[in-house]
């Protein structure tokens, strides 16, 4: 991974989110929220509804980094790993169900 200080490397896979994208720096995964996104960004986090959804294990952890070389975004966000990753087409048909409901 590139080591210069404001080097983002993106995810090709995350370039159709308006609201923001994932990316690599310095060998850590990311994700930048952008200002379009700002007020939903602030609503989930001011409501409680994050907080709850991590307790229950509904919703992906993270940290928001304070980083001034992204001046383009409105926060940068660092996700805990997730160890296996798995994707929908493997999924049985309880799985999707489990996860439409949710």
């Amino acid at each position: 991974m590139d080591k210069t200080p404001n080097t983002k490397i993106e995810l090709p896979s995350s370039f159709r989110d308006p609201s923001g994208f994932l990316f690599y720096h310095q060998g850590f995964l990311y994700r930048q929220i952008n200002p379009l996104y700002q007020e939903h960004y602030d609503h989930l986090i001011k409501s409680g509804l994050y907080k709850n959804l991590v307790g229950s294990s509904l919703l992906i952890p993270h940290q928001e980094v304070k980083d001034k070389h992204f001046a383009d975004s409105y926060k940068i966000i660092k996700p805990a790993l997730i160890p296996f990753i798995s994707y929908p087409y493997e999924w049985c048909f309880s799985q999707l169900k489990d996860a439409a409901l949710t």
